[in-house]
């Protein structure tokens, strides 16, 4: 074979998708035959949370994320499937595992930091990026990634720096997931209501304290009505957080609707309704943190109606929380 031919994963199918890690977890099991909705995906990996940070010395100096930091390694403990998580100490180790599936014919879902990835054009950090790795010749690799309507080419190099890349929040060494062919499969839908339960438990008693959950969405109600006058970049605070909930692979409603079908389609129908709703609020506050991000603020009404749209988030979360938490009692 020619030095330069692709080596490639025959009868892998590249289905875009709303979320990064359940779009790829989804297109990953897809190709073993083993068919979930990316929705079912999401949920198994206990995906819906919340994080408020205030980092004097980022950029945006007000954080948010709705999504769990680790939700590939949740859906591994939930969804009963022989599915293995590989970390390595070298760039040169990892790339040789993924070179080796490849070379075998099987797809690995890989996590990033999408910085690196030649087709974002490294303007934003973000660890944990999933991708799933097609494909190789001796210049790039070929990526299935979330919504891209193609596969998507980035060079050895930048993927080398992508899985290895040095954050302080997110550590990344190489991470890679892959399903043993012929191992035995349990049934994912088994672990549906400990994924819930789980989800359940880290908004209302998180690990983190003040920082995830329930209690970092109390603290961003409070302030974010002030981020005009207390935040020095409160314009970029304004439209990232924006792009937090309602783009950037949330599916709408800083993930809740996407964990609204979830629900949906395992029987919750009740939790399903308190899901979407909360996924309403969060729509109508980023949409005024938007329109807020597109004023100089001099004479800007809009903050202290963010404030209560805040609160009106808040009372739906600590609605759908507390539901959900008696599933699993």
């Amino acid at each position: 074979m020619p030095p330069d031919a692709l080596r490639s994963v025959p009868g892998y199918r590249h289905l875009p998708g709303h979320h990064c890690g359940s779009t790829a977890i989804r297109n990953v099991l897809g190709f073993h035959g083993i068919e979930l909705t990316e929705e079912m995906a999401f949920g198994l990996g206990a995906g819906p949370c919340f994080y408020y940070l205030v980092l004097d010395e980022g950029s945006p100096t007000r954080f948010t994320n709705g999504r769990t930091s680790r939700l590939e390694e949740r859906f591994l403990e939930f969804a009963e499937l022989p599915l293995r998580l590989e970390k390595f100490d070298t760039a040169d180790a990892s790339w040789s595992a993924a070179r080796t599936a490849i070379d075998s014919g099987q797809p690995v879902l890989l996590l990033t930091d999408l910085f690196y990835l030649d087709h974002y054009g490294r303007s934003a950090h973000f660890p944990g990026h999933a991708v799933v790795l097609v494909g190789y010749d001796d210049d790039g690799a070929l990526l299935s990634d979330t919504d891209f309507a193609e596969l998507q080419r980035t060079s050895l190099a930048s993927l080398a720096q992508a899985r290895h890349a040095d954050h302080p929040v997110y550590e990344l060494a190489g991470d890679m997931i892959s399903l043993d062919p012929d191992a035995p499969r349990g049934d994912p839908a088994a672990g549906v209501d400990r994924a819930i339960a789980a989800t359940a438990a880290r908004m209302l008693e998180p690990q983190l304290g003040e920082f995830e959950g329930l209690p970092a969405l109390r603290r961003f109600a409070g302030e974010v009505g002030d981020w005009r006058d207390g935040a020095p970049d409160w314009q970029w605070c304004a439209r990232f957080n924006y792009q937090a909930i309602e783009r950037r692979g949330t599916g709408g409603g800083n993930f809740r609707l996407m964990y609204s079908r979830f629900l949906s389609e395992v029987g919750y129908v009740d939790c399903s309704r308190l899901a979407a709703a909360a996924a309403a609020a969060w729509t109508r506050l980023a949409e005024e943190l938007r329109a807020a991000s597109d004023s100089d603020g001099a004479g800007d009404d809009r903050w202290p109606g963010i404030a209560d749209l805040a609160e009106r988030v808040l009372e739906s979360e600590e609605g759908l929380w507390s539901a959900l938490a008696r599933i699993g009692a």
